[in-house]
């Protein structure tokens, strides 16, 4: 083992049993979501089944609560909800990556855990990125000596040697394949394919897409799998400007396209997304979500997770001893064209007391009972015909006299804000998201809302779409209030959530 591998490994131990002896730091920490064990994380990496364990990697600075030097860190789950945290496995210790171990996935084949991964290093005063390779058991990984294994050499065109990263790797019909994205010539991004039969010598195989100056400045975190007989493609936009219609917000996004990838080509035909009539849509419209990565569950479910934060919107307090935390896993299934995502079905499990109320009568303000805490599944669910003269509706999470998180629904302009601006950061952030809920022609409005701790993940609709925001509020700001402008009839269920002993 490297030193710098083993000092991660230490520091990783000092904050966790800090941690684990300090009530309060405990208090900071979600219940049924995964979070840094120490430092900084982001992108979830490698989430893959490896004898029959699922294991959850990720981008990983153990030594302070902002980006660093990039290792991997590790965790293991057998539900998805409760998390076992490992030693970390990789470092930025050898040549092909002293300079981080970037974001990539990872595959079980011939009875191996295979990780690929974004080596950086630097060449000629330029930090390049090129692909690298490690095996493991599930605990210990071992790089390739002959790492990076695919390089600006295995390219047959000119591109940006700085951006050419996230790996996602997979086995098919006793061949590997590797696609990645970079940035092409024209400044914009492209995902391009690879294959081997050894893991160690690759050959270009195609570009599978591209943008071409129609999606973003440069693409990340690609995913690509089959689901509901079509193929679909996850990737994460940079330099995207938002556009009047609330498709795409500023900044960095992550969408999903639908279609095609030609076997003879090994190229990605799009079709148009019913969210909005374009080949590419909005995997969720709040400010904390980045990065999503899936993998296949043993029972034949497309699991989703994804790191949930911002670049732009830093909001870890200072005296954290942790930053960065992922959703919670989705499932996701391709149905009439859509693509639904809700939370795995083990959060049930962690359900406790249960409370629910029908046609729910709101004029101005008001609580109701069980609805209150910081971990919680709540359900509102609203019919358009019995609130045809309400303005809007909304619920006050994390409250007390001075704090609270708003979700508030409008009536007439069909839309979802959420808005942390008096959570009680003492900086500047953006704070306030709004998105666009099409009716739909039940009728009905369902928002589905997980509360855990400093996030609140809403499902809208029966999860055709999603809205996931952060917040960072007192512990003690745990009441829920409801307000409406206008009478608003609603139905609510409400399941606390709590860790198992």
């Amino acid at each position: 083992m490297s030193t710098q591998l083993e000092n991660a490994r230490a520091e990783e131990k000092r904050i966790s049993e800090k941690t684990a002896a300090d009530k309060e730091l405990r208090s900071q920490r979600p219940v049924f979501h995964f979070a840094s064990p120490a430092g900084w994380i982001n992108d979830p990496n490698g989430f893959s089944f490896f004898k029959g364990t699922c294991h959850l990697f990720f981008q990983y600075h153990p030594y302070g609560i902002h980006w660093g030097p990039m290792h991997w860190g590790h965790a293991t789950t057998n539900d998805f909800i409760s998390w076992q945290n490992e030693p970390a496995v990789l470092a930025p210790d050898t040549e092909a990556d002293d300079k981080g171990c970037f974001s990539g996935t990872a595959v079980e084949a011939d009875g191996k855990h295979i990780i690929a991964y974004t080596g950086v290093s630097e060449k000629d005063g330029t930090n390049v990125q090129n692909q690298c390779i490690a095996v493991g058991d599930g605990k210990t990984y071992m790089k390739f000596s002959c790492n990076p294994v695919i390089t600006a050499d295995d390219i047959p065109f000119e591109y940006d040697v700085r951006d050419f990263r996230d790996p996602k790797l997979w086995y098919e019909n006793g061949i590997y394949y590797l696609a990645a994205v970079l940035k092409a010539a024209d400044k914009s991004g492209a995902l391009v394919l690879f294959s081997s039969l050894n893991l160690e010598k690759w050959t270009f195989v195609s570009t599978i897409d591209a943008s071409r100056g129609g999606l973003g400045k440069m693409w990340e975190c690609p995913d690509i799998f089959k689901l509901g007989g079509h193929d679909i493609i996850l990737l994460s936009l940079q330099g995207i400007a938002a556009d009047r219609k609330g498709y795409f917000h500023n900044g960095n996004n992550s969408v999903y396209m639908s279609g095609i990838i030609e076997p003879d080509t090994r190229t990605f035909i799009r079709s148009l997304r019913p969210e909005n009539g374009l080949d590419a849509a909005l995997l969720d419209y709040g400010i904390d979500f980045y990065a999503p990565e899936t993998t296949l569950a043993p029972d034949g479910r497309r699991i989703m997770i994804a790191w949930m934060h911002n670049w732009e919107a830093y909001s870890t307090p200072d005296e954290y001893v942790w930053s960065g935390m992922m959703t919670v896993p989705r499932e996701l299934v391709f149905k009439d064209g859509w693509l639904y995502q809700n939370p795995v079905r083990e959060i049930a499990d962690y359900y406790g007391q249960k409370n629910s109320g029908k046609r729910c009568t709101l004029s101005g303000r008001s609580t109701y009972q069980g609805v209150s805490g910081r971990h919680l599944d709540l359900s509102i669910r609203m019919r358009e015909s019995d609130n045809a003269c309400a303005r809007s509706i909304t619920i006050k999470f994390a409250a007390d006299e001075t704090h609270c998180v708003l979700l508030a629904y409008n009536f007439s302009a069909h839309t979802l804000t959420f808005d942390r601006t008096f959570c009680g950061y003492c900086h500047d952030i953006l704070s306030v998201r709004t998105m666009n809920i099409p009716r739909d022609e039940s009728g009905v409005i369902e928002l589905r809302c997980l509360l855990d701790t400093c996030s609140l993940e809403v499902f809208i609709n029966g999860g055709k779409y999603a809205f996931t925001n952060t917040f960072y509020s007192p512990q003690n700001a745990d009441n829920i209030i409801f307000e409406s402008d206008g009478t608003v009839i609603f139905d609510y269920a409400c399941c606390r959530i709590k860790r198992k002993k």
